[in-house]
C-alpha cells in the first residue's frame, strides 16, 4: 500500500460510496489563489494536489454537498508505517452542504483549505489551524452577490452522516462549515458559537447553507 493507492481510494471508492457520484470531477487548488487571495508565493507544491469535489443531492440528502481531498493524504509516511487506527495525513477533510449549486460554494472552501494548509505552516504568527466553532470573516459576500447577507463561516461538527471515514493509512473526520451573517456573528462573540448554531438550527438555517436567507433576529 502507497500513497497513490490510498489516494485512489478515499476518491474513486470512499467517497462514492459517502456521498454519492461526483459531479464535475475535483477542484484543485492553485498558485494563483495563493497569491491573490493570500498575498503567498512560496507554498508547498503539494498543496496543488488538493481540492474540492462536488456532489448532487441524492435520495437520503436533499443538499448540494462540497468536499475537500487531500488533507488526509499520509504525505510524511511510508506505507509501512501507515496505522489504521491513527490519523491519515492531517487527519481531516472539510465539508460544505449548501441549498444550490455555485462555483461560489467551490470558491468559498478552496479559501479555506488553503487558509487552513497556510495556518498550519505559521504563515500568520500567532495564529493555529482550525479548531470547531472557530468563526471565519470573509469580508465579502459568500456567493459573490451584494445583496447576500452571509459574510462569515463558522467550523462545526458534521450533523448530517457520516462523520468519519477510514483509510488503510488511518481515520478521517469530517468536519463542516456554516454561513453567518454578520449580526450572527456578534451574537455568537457575545453567547458563544454553539448558542449560535442552535439558534441556527431551530430556524432551519443550519446545517445546510442557504446563500440566500436573511438574518436572524438575534
Amino acid at each position: 500500500m502507497d500513497l497513490e493507492r490510498v489516494w485512489k481510494i478515499r476518491e474513486e471508492e470512499v467517497y462514492p460510496t459517502l456521498f454519492g457520484p461526483i459531479s464535475r470531477g475535483i477542484f484543485p487548488l492553485t498558485q494563483q489563489l495563493f497569491e491573490e487571495r493570500f498575498g503567498q508565493i512560496d507554498i508547498d507544491p503539494r498543496w496543488l494536489f488538493h481540492g474540492v469535489f462536488e456532489f448532487a443531492p441524492t435520495a437520503d440528502r436533499p443538499s448540494w454537498l462540497y468536499v475537500t481531498s487531500g488533507y488526509s493524504n499520509p504525505w510524511e509516511q511510508d506505507g509501512v508505517d501507515y496505522d489504521p487506527e491513527g490519523e491519515s495525513g492531517a487527519g481531516v477533510e472539510f465539508t460544505f452542504a449548501v441549498s444550490e449549486k455555485g462555483d461560489w460554494a467551490i470558491r468559498a472552501l478552496q479559501h479555506m483549505l488553503a487558509f487552513d494548509l497556510l495556518l498550519g505552516v505559521g504563515r500568520y504568527a500567532g495564529a493555529d489551524r482550525f479548531s470547531l466553532h472557530d468563526r471565519i470573516p470573509l469580508r465579502a459576500p459568500l456567493n459573490g452577490q451584494p445583496d447576500c447577507q452571509l459574510r462569515n463561516l463558522i467550523l462545526v461538527e458534521r450533523e448530517d452522516e457520516p462523520q468519519e471515514f477510514s483509510l488503510p493509512s488511518g481515520q478521517v473526520i469530517l468536519v463542516g462549515f456554516t454561513g453567518i451573517t454578520d449580526a450572527e456573528l456578534g451574537f455568537a462573540k457575545a453567547h458563544g458559537s454553539l448558542a449560535l448554531i442552535e439558534k441556527l438550527r431551530t430556524a432551519g438555517f443550519h446545517p445546510v447553507t442557504n446563500p440566500n436567507r436573511k438574518s436572524l433576529s438575534v
